[in-house]
Order: structure tokens, then C-alpha cells, then sequence
């Protein structure tokens, strides 16, 4: 899929999703995030990658 917003989880494209802090994040991602047990390592990626999201927005505040 070529058309739509880049997520900045997956990085694939589509143009359906949220958008966190100035940040794409495609529908696909989102259901995983809210899906995933926090017990398992994947929990643990996506949480660094939200982490990294606040980081972003904040150094441009």
C-alpha cells in the first residue's frame, strides 16, 4: 500500500489509524498495543516506542 500516512511503529502506510502527538500510528498497530499482555516482550517494544513519541514532541515544545 503506497497511499496513506507512515506509522511510526510499523512504518508501513496506510490511512487509517490515530495520531499521538504529532505521530501516525496505523489502526493495525493501535489494535496490537491494546491487545497485547504486558507480559509478554512485545508489550515492552511498543511501550519504548511511545516512550520515544513523548520524547520527540517534547524536544520540539
Amino acid at each position: 500500500m503506497s497511499e496513506g500516512l507512515q506509522c511510526c511503529i510499523c512504518n508501513g502506510k496506510t490511512s487509517t489509524g490515530i495520531v499521538l502527538l504529532n505521530q501516525y500510528i496505523c489502526g493495525n498497530c493501535e489494535r496490537e498495543m491494546i491487545h497485547t499482555p504486558i507480559d509478554q516482550l512485545k508489550y515492552e517494544v511498543y511501550k519504548k516506542k511511545i516512550k520515544n513519541i513523548w520524547k520527540q514532541f517534547l524536544k520540539k515544545a
